[in-house]
């Protein structure tokens, strides 16, 4: 037990009340604080959770565009090569030269002998040798 004793008299009224009203101050602003903060750390977690989906959905694109890049390549490619057969279509020369090779067509007076490849001459010769 304490020995010491409480004086009650108007000032000591006074000095509880201002003490009981400053720990009262004391314990709001703490829980603002703690709300604010709280807001806080929720508007931070929501912004951490966005940056990493849009960074997600980048990559994805990112990788879209990789490939579409790759397949606009191909086309263009591909176009070229399109327009250097219709160049050589318009060319006269190129179309008697594959109707003579292909068609085995000939100009008036001429004979065509059909040359067989040196693979297929040398595969002929083979099968040839393995006959005999």
């Amino acid at each position: 037990m304490s020995k010491v004793v409480k004086v009650i008299n108007n000032y000591t009224k006074r000095r509880e009340n201002e003490k009981k009203t400053k720990q009262n101050e004391n314990l709001a602003a703490k829980k603002r604080t703690l709300l604010f903060g709280s807001v806080l750390l929720v508007i931070a977690g929501i912004l951490l959770i966005v940056a990493f989906s849009q960074k997600n959905h980048n990559q994805l694109l990112h990788e879209e565009l990789v490939q579409a890049q790759v397949v606009l390549d191909e086309r263009v490619d591909e176009s070229k090569d399109l327009e250097q057969q219709i160049k050589q279509l318009n060319d006269d020369t190129y179309i008697t030269r594959i109707a003579r090779s292909e068609f085995f067509l000939s100009e008036e007076g001429e004979i065509v002998f059909n040359l067989a490849d040196s693979e297929e001459a040398e595969a002929q010769s083979e099968k040839n040798e393995n006959e005999e």
